[in-house]
Order: structure tokens, then sequence, then C-alpha cells
């Protein structure tokens, strides 16, 4: 069963030579690395250009920055040609080494069950504020698309490639999230959830966690957008 996985870095030079490191040490040859460097104007591009790339980490690069969604997209749209294709972000607080754990749910699962399959983690170790507000969020998209929606942003999303041939007009912010998560949905996808470990961020800075404002623009655009989904049934 291969795995590819796209990892998306935007201004990530403070972590992703360690992100390079710790795929390097993945003990998975089925699981395959993509870094893309999502149009990053510090130095991410020139650590990349120092590291090799390997049978199972390749770098993916765009010139310039359309947004989190587009870069996602666009890393999922290169990587497709596997049995499973997702992402996860650069800033190191997924453990990858959770990926033993999931690759094993998802194998067992493809056999028992005949739907294609959507995993989404649901991370361990965050802080009072930032569940609260993925509590929030997963209740109203609940609420307004009347299916259940719980931690959308969690990390790492990981499904059935054929999910892409559903994709019409995907948004290019962090909505990605909610897009395709309600996509599964819409689609009847086997849906898979496990708690990750979700460290503390050790290098950098958020893109757009810088606390209660930033939770509140972040929730208030995610509103709106789950809001433009109505009646797309």
């Amino acid at each position: 069963m291969k795995i590819n996985l796209v990892i998306p870095c935007y201004n990530e030079e403070d972590s992703v030579r360690n992100l390079y490191n710790n795929l390097n040490e993945f003990g998975d040859n089925d699981i395959h690395f993509y870094i893309l460097d999502n149009g990053s104007i510090d130095g991410t591009q020139e650590i990349l250009k120092d590291l090799n790339q390997t049978e199972n980490i390749k770098f993916l690069n765009l010139q310039e920055n359309r947004g989190y969604g587009y870069g996602v997209h666009y890393g999922l749209k290169e990587i497709s040609k596997a049995d499973y294709i997702g992402w996860f972000h650069g800033d190191l607080q997924f453990d990858i080494k959770n990926l033993y754990k999931i690759k094993k749910i998802i194998d067992e699962a493809k056999v028992v069950n005949g739907k294609p399959i959507f995993y989404k983690g649901i991370r361990k170790g965050r802080s009072l504020l930032s569940n609260t507000f993925s509590l929030f969020m997963g209740i109203i998209a609940t609420i307004i698309l009347r299916k259940t929606f719980y931690e959308i942003n969690a990390q790492p999303t990981i499904f059935s490639p054929n999910l892409l041939d559903q994709v019409k007009t995907p948004p290019y912010d962090f909505s990605y999230d909610t897009y395709i998560y309600w996509l599964a949905k819409k689609n009847n996808y086997k849906f898979l959830r496990t708690r990750v470990e979700f460290p503390a961020r050790q290098f950098g800075e958020s893109k757009w966690d810088f606390g209660l404002v930033s939770k509140l623009k972040f929730s208030y655009k995610n509103i709106k957008y789950i809001l433009s989904l109505i009646g797309n049934d």
C-alpha cells in the first residue's frame, strides 16, 4: 500500500532542515514525502537546495504564494498516483511516528470496508483555547451543513485519491481543510479518526495562530465559507 503525503511549508527556514531529518529517519518505504515550498520569501528554498532528494523524500516548489489551500491542492495533484494521498504541515507539530499506527488502521479498514477511506487525526496536547475554538467550529459546521464535523483542521489528512475527481472550485486559504472534509462527507467516505501527538511548535512562528484575535478572524472567514457550501449537496 503506497501513501504519498505533501508537506506544505511557507517561510519555515527555522524548521525545514529538522523536518527533513525526521523524514529521513522514518522507516517505512511505503510512505513517500513531498516537501512543498509554498512560495516562501525567507531561506526555505535555499535550505532545500542544499538537501538531497531521496527515494522517499522529494521536493516541490511554487515560486509564488497563492494561499495555503492553493499550495496543498497543487501538491495533492502532483502526488496523486498512489493508493492514498494526503498532507500535514511542515511546522513539526505533527509527530510522524504516528504514521506507523495510521497506516495500519487504514490498511485494516480498507480490507473490512468497501467504502473509500478518509482519515483525519484528532490532536492531543493542544491548549484549552485552541480546543475550544476547534469544538466551536465543528459545532457550527455540523449545524449548518447537517453532517457531523469535528476537529476540521486536524492533521494529518489522508484519503483515497479519487476524491480529487470531485474537486470543483477549491478555496485557496485555510478553508481548504473544511472543503475536503465536506467533500468526503458528501461522497459517503468511510471516516477514520484516532488521536495523534501534537507537540508545541519549537521553531519559527505560526502563520495564523497568534492568539484570540487571530482565532476569531480565522473562525469568521471559515464560517463564511461554510455558509457558501449550503445548497451544494
